[in-house]
């Protein structure tokens, strides 16, 4: 047992490649620089990764994380925990407040004068914390002062700066500024206290590791009470993380489930499905689909199958029969898909060269229409998904764009006509908001009607 002590101690061991304690002090203190260089380019990566958001370019994203001097301050604050250094820990931190009310307003600034006000999924995907960026933030943070504390130099800090984000959150923080939405703001906030936090919590973990000298002599009474209020802020940190996951991951499996039972029962029975809600107050999960009338046995039969997935187990099924594409029925697109080789028993090759031919031209003349189907359903999942965050009045819109002749003979998809259903009212300014943000979403003039439900 010793012996294998040894060795993991040998393989894990900080101390060997470590650098001079004097050199880690001088890096941690020019990290936490707050003018000068440092300044230009926290000002830069802010309009950096504000377009980045806006223009929802990952690459742009990543190169504002990895200019972004806000880790420096965070650290420093660690530095100054771990040696005990009051005094720094106070001029660290209000550097970062400084930072931190910065970046927001500067990206407040610059969204309210942005003409692209769709939130992108860059902007979405920081809204909603769980405890897996709490995970990233430790992991990260400890590669990111093991990186700071070594000899020799590496790309451990750049790595850390990309997965650990800290300047994308503040930004949308600075979107939900601008627009007025609270879920934009505290989400991304949370986001990036989440991160903060914990890098400074590995910096002082590993400081302490590695036996950084305190500045001043602390007794053993104090440490306990230090450990104590880090692992009582930890965890009311991490507690609303883990609450966002477990909503995420029920989310995530009622969706499977949902498509599940939609793969097995619809495709292939005349019937298509194009697009689907679960109303959680009602406990019903209603369905818009094209093709035949659903019966009511079979209406039963669908309702009964729900049973056998445990997240739509007591859900009621409502079907909504969608004729907004009637020109194209899915029992057409069936029959054309028939194996019709079945019936061609002794034809000639000259009759078999025909019946391609009528097979081609049916699927060439339909296939722009099941293609446009398709469209509608990823555009309406994906305004249902969005529109909650910035409109908190929505709950659900059906719809479809409507073929139409142009002045050749050919169908075209010009406008879209949407159903959406309200939990309350929207003033003309939000309605204005709200047609200008589908239009946005669907590519097209969008004729949407407003209900109000409960």
């Amino acid at each position: 047992m010793e012996i294998l002590k040894n060795i993991i101690g040998n393989i894990f061991d900080l101390q060997k490649d470590r650098a001079p304690l004097s050199e880690i002090a001088e890096r941690i203190y020019s990290g936490g620089t707050l003018k000068g260089t440092n300044m230009c380019i926290l000002i830069l990566a802010i309009f950096i990764a504000s377009i980045g958001l806006n223009m929802n370019s990952t690459a742009v994203i990543i190169g504002a994380m990895l200019i972004s001097p806000l880790m420096g301050v965070i650290m420093s604050i660690g530095y100054g925990m771990a040696t005990y250094d009051s005094s720094y820990v106070k001029e660290s931190f209000w550097k970062l407040v400084f930072q931190v009310i910065l970046s927001v307003l500067t990206s407040a600034l610059y969204f309210s004068l942005s003409p692209i006000d769709t939130a992108s999924s860059e902007l979405l995907a920081r809204t909603e914390p769980t405890i897996w960026d709490v995970l990233i933030a430790v992991f990260g943070g400890l590669a990111g002062i093991i990186g700071s504390t070594r000899s020799e130099k590496s790309n451990v800090i750049p790595g850390v700066a990309i997965a650990t984000a800290l300047m994308p959150p503040l930004c949308t923080a600075g979107y939900g500024l601008a627009h007025h939405s609270l879920k934009f703001f505290f989400g991304a906030l949370y986001l990036f206290f989440i991160n903060s936090f914990f890098i400074c919590l590995t910096t002082f973990l590993v400081l302490k590791l590695i036996k950084v000298p305190a500045k001043a002599y602390v007794s053993e009474q104090a440490f306990k009470k230090q450990r104590w209020g880090l692992t009582a802020l930890g965890i009311l940190i991490v507690l609303p993380s883990m609450y966002m996951a477990y909503h995420s991951v029920n989310a995530n499996l009622e969706q499977v489930q949902i498509q599940t039972f939609i793969e097995k029962n619809f495709h292939g029975n005349d019937l298509q499905v194009v697009s689907y809600n679960i109303n959680e107050p009602e406990q019903r999960l209603e369905l818009t689909i094209i093709g035949r009338t659903v019966t009511a046995d079979e209406k039963d039969t669908f309702e009964e199958g729900l049973s056998a997935y445990s997240r739509l187990a007591g859900f009621k099924l409502h079907i909504i029969q969608n004729d907004f594409l009637g020109s194209v029925q899915a029992e057409d697109l069936q029959n054309i898909l028939d194996p019709r080789w079945r019936k061609m028993g002794g034809i000639s090759y000259d009759e078999l060269q025909d019946e391609v031919k009528k097979y081609k031209e049916h699927s060439l003349t339909y296939a722009p229409a099941y293609k446009r189907l398709t469209e509608d359903k990823n555009i309406i999942a994906n305004i249902n998904k969005k529109a909650p965050i910035l409109f908190p009045q929505f709950k659900t819109i059906e719809g479809a764009a409507i073929p139409s002749e142009d002045d050749k003979g050919q169908v075209v998809y010009s406008k879209f006509f949407a159903l959406a259903y309200l939990t309350g009212e929207l003033n003309e300014e939000e309605q204005k908001r709200f047609q200008q943000w589908l239009d946005s979403e669907v590519g097209m003039p969008v004729k949407v009607m407003l209900q109000v439900v409960e």
